[in-house]
């Protein structure tokens, strides 16, 4: 397959150097920018080089356009323009400005034609990401993964946060609460981010704790390589290695499978709505929830009774109001009055009936 690279994140570089190197696969252009043109110039890396995006979609020589740029809004003028041409797209998330609607927006676009766009997920970096899936969450007791970034900038830190959270959720675990703690030293340089992930003590299904560690390099103790561990019940570990992504391998998946990335898009929109309670963990100092987190049906009908009592005390006070002031002011006939009082006692009657409903209200909870 022919492919393009088209924007300015640096880590389109390790892609770059993947396509230099294969012998299946080739470069058919790039237009780099800021800190890949940089990183380019000081690899010493020769690739082919266009004027504009717009020259590469009449190509019909080309298969996959790789979109590294910084800006949302240009990812998906851009990906909307790509697949009109019948070309595939591939998406490097920027490290900063990167909301749940980008995954959103991308589904929309793929929906609507009959490309594919992929996403380039952290848990790519998993080694044996395939044995994760479609685990019982009874059956795992701990998820964790330590990583060490070699430089602590808010750029450097999201994508090593987003990657990290990426890898814990190739379980397929649906987290709805996430933690984030920073240990700093004296001077206020960081030493560690903790990020841990967790469910509500309400929801149906308990699953296991999931942590995630992120160490400054100058504070680490050994250059030991990236690790996801899991503990079943049993109290044995798994070790699952992660190392540098094969791109090539996931992209031509993707792009010869269109569910795949469609189910890449969904695990990519889901990463964002946890980075995104990350984010307000780390300024709120306290444990987030994830606000796509369904409550369970128990919960949800003590919510609306709630709701609608406070409504039904403001009928009552509302109404004793107005007979009282209409009974003093107005002489009315006795059918009235007794019309009147089923009207204002109506509601009160079907709101303590309604309370009878609560054990029909599943609480569904696994032994």
């Amino acid at each position: 397959m022919n492919f393009a690279v088209i924007g300015s994140n640096p880590a389109a570089l390790a892609l770059l150097r993947q396509l230099l190197d294969s012998a299946e696969h080739r470069l058919f252009a790039c237009l780099p920018a800021g800190r890949l043109l940089d990183e380019l110039t000081a690899a010493g890396l020769s690739v082919p080089v266009v004027d504009s995006a717009e020259h590469l979609l009449p190509e019909s020589d080309l298969h996959v356009i790789v979109l590294a740029l910084d800006d949302c809004d240009e990812i998906l003028r851009l990906t909307r323009a790509a697949v009109q041409a019948d070309k595939h797209v591939a998406v490097m998330l920027p490290d900063s400005g990167v909301f749940p609607a980008l995954a959103f927006e991308l589904q929309l676009i793929q929906d609507e034609s009959q490309m594919s766009v992929i996403p380039v997920n952290g848990r790519w970096q998993l080694r044996d990401v395939g044995s994760l899936e479609h685990l019982d969450p009874q059956q795992v007791r701990q998820l964790s993964l330590s990583r060490t970034v070699s430089a602590v900038d808010t750029e450097s830190l999201t994508r090593a946060m987003r990657e990290g959270i990426d890898c814990l959720c190739a379980a397929g675990f649906a987290y709805s609460q996430v933690t984030v703690l920073d240990s700093t030293l004296p001077d206020g340089r960081l030493l560690r981010r903790l990020v841990t992930l967790g469910t509500h003590a309400e929801a149906d299904i308990r699953l296991p704790a999931a942590t995630l560690t992120l160490t400054a390099a100058e504070s680490a103790h050994s250059e030991e390589e990236d690790v996801l561990s899991l503990v079943n019940a049993e109290g044995v570990e798994q070790k699952y290695p992660a190392g540098p992504p094969d791109f090539l391998h996931w992209l031509v998946l993707a792009g010869a499978d269109r569910q795949a990335a469609r189910e890449m898009l969904g695990q990519c929109s889901v990463t964002l709505e946890l980075m995104e309670a990350a984010a307000k963990s780390l300024r709120r100092r306290r444990t987030v929830d994830v606000h796509f987190d369904s409550g369970s049906e128990r919960s949800l009908f003590k919510s609306q009774m709630t709701a609608i009592g406070c409504l039904v005390l403001t009928w009552m006070l509302i109404g004793m109001m107005v007979w009282l002031i209409i009974g003093q002011l107005v002489e009315l006939p006795a059918w009235f009055w007794f019309t009147a009082r089923i009207v204002w006692l109506g509601p009160m009657v079907f709101f303590l009936l309604a309370q009878l409903l609560l054990p029909l209200a599943r609480e569904r909870r696994r032994s």
